[in-house]
């Protein structure tokens, strides 16, 4: 028991690490996201909305406008500050007077520059930007230099400190994430526990199957788990069932070896008498008679065991079968013991009934039920019939006298039994009859009961 919850804990504690261990590598990889890429996106996304500036400028200016109109409409609608200043081979002219006219329109650089290099550039590509950083202060200028005429245009905007922005984002972010991370590993756990809760008491469960301590398990989750329980359920009932019907079947073995034993042991008895009496000379000829007749009764019933085993493992071949002949067959096969017994057959039968099936196994089947009925009916007559109902399916129907009103109908497709407590075989002959005629009904499909009525026995079988 012990063992089986460090299991489920194991279990518990790969979910909950793992699934931490994803979110802190989430947070590590936002943290890296933010510090590396936002700066630079943002940045690039300014440059991209100060070079469409610059494209709208170069337009303007190439339809004929004049600049300060141009730069004054631009300034209006957009977030810049545009100055220009006639093109020089002096760079450091050049770049004061820039500066000059920037600090007029009140953006005061701390750091600023027109390098040579940009001024070529600038000429010779039509446009250049240069990323004025300000010292001590928490913003930048990103200034596009755009070739034009005889003029050099500046096109400043404002870029915030987005390296300082983006730490205090992290900062937050790394607090909000820390106590989400909390309210999340809480609630992982209970999720987990929603589920190892249920798996230990499957697996508890199961333990107790495997020690035959059979019980209910319930599981109310309302998903696969209480599904996965109800087919467990299932399970555990199905085991019951077949260890009960295993248990019937080995008390029934049992009574079976225990019946063929003491059947026989008579006839084995009787041969080895009169064998010891035709030995000392003792036979007033009817010993070896009685031999005979005991090998055959022995014969008979190991047939009839060999028979009741070999169905349900065999396959028989199924064709169209002629019920109505294949009865009167067997009704014609029992007449010599109708003579004897002094029996009239009574019948009612459909002409023309046919079905599929196997002739092998109703023929089997008939001629058992007529030998049972030959063999105990206690007055006169043996009623048959063989009628086609509504649904198109044969009914068949047999019922004789009955003597011995303590017959046990629930018993009587048990083998060797005979309903006489006697076990006086004269006319029983081996007990094994009935039980092959329900096998044989159970193999084919074949719906079969008995019932007593009036003084009677009756049986009906339905051919499906």
């Amino acid at each position: 028991m012990i063992k089986q919850r460090v299991k489920i804990r194991r279990l518990s504690t790969k979910f909950l690490f793992g699934i931490t261990g994803i979110l802190v590598l989430i947070l590590i990889a936002t943290l890296l996201i933010n510090s590396r890429i936002a700066e630079r996106y943002y940045l690039n996304q300014q440059s991209r909305y100060v070079r469409k500036t610059g494209e709208l400028l170069k337009e303007r200016l190439q339809e004929g406008l004049e600049a300060d109109k141009v730069i004054e409409e631009l300034e209006a609608s957009e977030q810049v500050l545009i100055v220009y200043s006639a093109k020089s081979d002096s760079y450091d002219e050049l770049s004061m007077d820039l500066r000059r006219k920037f600090q007029e329109k009140g953006l005061g650089f701390q750091k600023f520059w027109l390098w040579d290099q940009d001024y070529i550039s600038a000429v010779q590509k039509g446009s250049q930007f240069r990323l004025y950083q300000q010292k001590k202060l928490n913003y930048a200028i990103l200034v596009e230099y755009l070739s034009s005429g005889e003029n050099l245009y500046a096109i400043a905007a404002i870029v915030p400190n987005t390296g300082e922005f983006v730490r205090i984002i992290n900062h937050f972010s790394i607090l909000l994430y820390s106590i989400s991370l909390l309210a999340a590993v809480l609630l992982i756990y209970l999720m987990i526990r929603h589920i190892t809760e249920p798996l230990q008491q499957m697996e508890h469960f199961s333990k107790r199957i495997s020690e035959q301590d059979y019980g209910q398990l319930t599981v109310q989750t309302h998903d696969e788990l209480e599904r996965v329980a109800d087919s467990m359920n299932e399970m555990c009932m199905s085991i019951q069932q077949y260890q009960k019907e295993l248990l019937i079947k080995n008390q029934q073995m049992e009574q079976l070896l225990n019946d063929v034993a003491h059947d026989l042991k008579t006839p084995v008895s009787l041969i080895g008498i009169y064998a010891d009496g035709i030995r000392d000379g003792l036979d007033d000829g009817t010993f070896l008679e009685t031999i005979a007749q005991q090998n055959a009764r022995m014969a008979q019933m190991i047939e009839q065991l060999l028979n009741l085993s070999r169905i349900g493992q065999k396959n028989y071949l199924s064709e169209k079968i002629k019920l109505d002949i294949l009865l009167r067959k067997c009704m014609e096969e029992q007449k010599v013991f109708l003579q004897e017994r002094k029996l009239i057959l009574k019948d009612n039968i459909v002409p023309n009934a046919e079905i599929d099936g196997n002739a092998e196994l109703i023929r089997t089947l008939f001629s058992n039920l007529l030998s049972n009925a030959v063999k105990y009916a206690s007055a006169p007559d043996i009623e048959i019939e063989l009628s086609q109902n509504e649904e198109g399916t044969y009914h068949f129907f047999i019922s004789n006298a009955l003597e011995n009103e303590d017959l046990d109908i629930e018993q009587i497709w048990v083998p060797f039994y005979v309903g006489e407590d006697s076990r006086n075989k004269a006319l029983s002959g081996t007990g094994l009859g009935l039980s092959i005629v329900q096998k044989i009904a159970v193999q084919c499909g074949y719906k079969i009961q008995c019932r007593k009525k009036d003084g009677k026995i009756i049986f009906e079988m339905d051919f499906q």
